[in-house]
């Protein structure tokens, strides 16, 4: 049997969509724009592994995966206390070193976000349904056989829905800010098969250097609420479990404009790796903000 048939056989593509997963990627806040303020950054993510971990947490050494994605991500705020929030992966191109790489757009999250306090100790709830408008199948011709091909989807077919309880803080005399939040994610089904809900939980801390750069360190973890023995669908993540951690700065270029830098990668500190390709991954992106003038 040949690498390409051994992650066939293994079912190894799980967890692909939850390396994409924007949810882990951006910060969960207790705090809402006020109105008709704005937030827009373009990124773009590197990621390359051939480590997996399988849905028992056993690591096996694969043909080496690579993800690379460019993913939108936007906050307007509708009123003082209500914001709407945009992630969408515009373009991911997917392929193991023994395929052709197959690309497609993402599922779009649009997530609505109301303040429950908001003066002293920012309190927010949030809804996220996220829509499955990516690529559910999308398959990458092997390089070593014309007949073998494998199936890396941008997109997992399912509509599911997040809801997320988070606060924040920050310090009244110096630059310093933390957000912590718990999250509740209800997962519907692709093609009759059912997945299993999740739960997320996440603690960032940020400080500002110098009054121009702002540094972050986060730690996001990733459960599910019922073990996943078998592998049911082996390209829609369930089952897939992780602690990740990730350092970020950022600082500004022009007029509003902003250069932030990320670096994310996995342990088994709350949540030991299952069912996902472990590595760095690498992002860039410029994002703007707009501040509504002042009367």
């Amino acid at each position: 049997m040949n690498q390409f048939q051994l992650i066939q056989k293994s079912g190894i593509v799980l967890g692909l969509l939850a390396i994409l997963s924007p949810f882990s990627i951006q910060a969960q806040s207790g705090w809402t724009k006020t109105k008709k303020e704005g937030f827009y950054q373009l990124s773009f993510n590197r990621f390359s592994s051939d480590d997996y971990f399988t849905l028992g947490g056993e690591e096996l050494k694969t043909n080496q995966f690579t993800q690379n994605s460019l993913v939108f991500y936007g906050e307007y705020g509708l009123t003082d206390k209500l914001t709407v929030i945009a992630n969408w992966p515009l373009q991911v191109w997917n392929g193991f070193s023994s395929t052709e790489t197959v690309s497609g757009l993402g599922d779009l999250r649009l997530e609505f976000k109301q303040a429950l306090l908001k003066k002293y100790l920012p309190l927010s709830i949030s809804v996220a349904p996220e829509f499955p408008i990516g690529k559910a199948n999308n398959f990458a011709q092997s390089k070593l056989n014309d007949f073998e091909s494998i199936n890396l989807p941008s997109g997992d077919g399912e509509f599911n829905v997040w809801t997320t309880l988070a606060t924040s803080f920050s310090l009244p005399n110096a630059p310093l800010y933390g957000n912590l939040f718990g999250a509740y994610n209800y997962r519907t089904s692709y093609q009759d098969i059912s997945f299993t809900n999740q739960i997320g939980l996440g603690v960032e801390l940020g400080y500002k250097i110098a009054d121009l750069v702002w540094i972050n360190s986060r730690i996001n973890a990733l459960t599910s609420t019922q073990d996943v023995p078998v592998a049911t669908d082996f390209v829609r993540g369930d089952g897939t479990e992780y602690t990740s951690y990730s350092f970020g700065a950022s600082a500004p270029l022009f007029k509003g404009i902003h250069l932030s830098l990320n670096y994310r990668n996995y342990a088994d500190f709350f949540f030991e790796r299952k069912n996902l390709y472990s590595a760095g991954t690498l992002s860039m992106g410029f994002y703007y903000e707009r501040k509504p003038k002042q009367p």
